[in-house]
């Protein structure tokens, strides 16, 4: 069986998973027995069977609008939910991105991000694939969000992912990896694990550890890092995870807006409006997807800066600086809460021993007897 015929396989495996949890679910229903999460899940499971339209670009640089299967890689309908989806041609591609979303992302929320790759791959032009990679728990509060645990858990699992898209793409296709708020921690947890995309994308990041202050720290050749910033990311402010990556010295930091325009018609703040389409952040992203380096915009504006308020106070930095005393906070409640790696592996080690003890001293009993 080819690679292609294997990938076909994938897929319909998948939409076979999808076809009998929504007939499980409708069976419920249709029982009258089905609870509120069920009904929601039942109507999440049929949008993901359901082709969407979709706009792309044919060879001369038409849109034109298509009707775009489903195709996922992985899907699982219980509990949270993950799925891995792929928009395009994974193996012919000349560029490939692959999108991390980051915290309260479920099976349910799952089109919004379908949406948010489709619009990359239509700003990247022909010859560009995307998968959207939602193989993890994505935090689904504040309280989770603050915690590192999901994304130290994903991260070799994206790793192992991006190797085997390695294997499937053309021989010279490019893969930039693309992350958005926690899963930017996601992405670097995968780059620190092995994974060496050509280029990697930090949209609105809380940082990435405490120590790392630069790209060096974590990215390896040849992958390249680029960040986006946008004015009043009240995320990126806290630096709650560690430094923000869009001050890193070795980062390129792209703009938002537009720097050629003084009123961009599109404009850019805020947490959650990076991929808006027709703005300058999305269509920098296209840009690196592509490989059209030249063409990204750069910009070096300083949190103070997009946050001032008058007589030169900013809310950027209260923020930041009540972000840092909660952080040292919750970090010390959970340095009392977990147990360290040396107390834990002693614990492990009495209780071997207990176990070691209490079979000798049944032993001895049993010879006694």
């Amino acid at each position: 069986m080819t690679e292609s015929d294997q990938l076909a396989e994938r897929f319909r495996a998948n939409h076979a998973v999808l076809v009998a949890a929504r007939d499980r679910l409708q069976a419920a229903e249709d029982a009258g027995t089905a609870s509120d999460e069920q009904r929601k899940r039942l109507d999440t499971v049929k949008e993901l069977l359901t082709p969407v339209p979709a706009t792309d670009v044919d060879a001369k640089g038409n849109v034109v609008e298509v009707q775009r299967p489903r195709q996922f890689l992985e899907v699982d309908p219980e509990g949270q939910g993950r799925a891995v989806e792929v928009l395009g041609d994974l193996q012919a591609a000349k560029n490939i991105a692959v999108l991390i979303p980051g915290m309260g992302n479920s099976l349910d929320t799952f089109r919004g991000q379908s949406d948010r790759g489709d619009l990359i791959k239509q700003e990247a032009g022909p010859g560009t694939a995307v998968v959207v990679w939602l193989d993890y728990d994505s935090p689904q509060g504040l309280v989770q969000a603050a915690s590192k645990d999901a994304a130290i858990e994903a991260g070799p699992r994206l790793a192992a992912f991006m190797n085997e898209v390695d294997e499937l793409k053309a021989e010279n296709a490019e893969v930039t990896l693309v992350a958005h708020s926690y899963g930017t921690d996601v992405a670097a947890q995968a780059v620190m694990a092995g994974a060496r995309p050509k280029r990697l994308v930090m949209t609105g990041s809380p940082g990435i550890a405490k120590y790392v202050d630069e790209a060096a720290d974590f990215v390896q050749p040849p992958t390249r890092l680029y960040t986006e910033r946008a004015p009043g990311d009240y995320v990126s402010y806290t630096e709650w995870h560690g430094p923000d990556p869009a001050n890193f010295p070795d980062a390129i930091r792209m703009a938002t807006s537009d720097p050629r325009a003084g009123d961009d018609p599109v404009s850019v703040h805020w947490h959650n409006e990076y991929y808006r389409p027709n703005s300058e952040s999305l269509r920098n992203i296209g840009r690196v997807v592509r490989g059209d380096l030249t063409s990204v915009t750069t910009t070096n504006t300083s949190r103070s800066a997009e946050t001032e308020l008058f007589l030169g106070t900013s809310w950027g930095g209260a923020l930041n600086a009540a972000a840092g005393a909660a952080s040292k906070v919750y970090d010390g409640v959970v340095a009392l809460t977990k147990p360290s790696k040396e107390s834990a592996g002693a614990a492990a080690g009495q209780a071997a021993a207990g176990r070691t003890t209490n079979g000798a001293g049944r032993g001895s009993e049993g010879r006694r007897r």
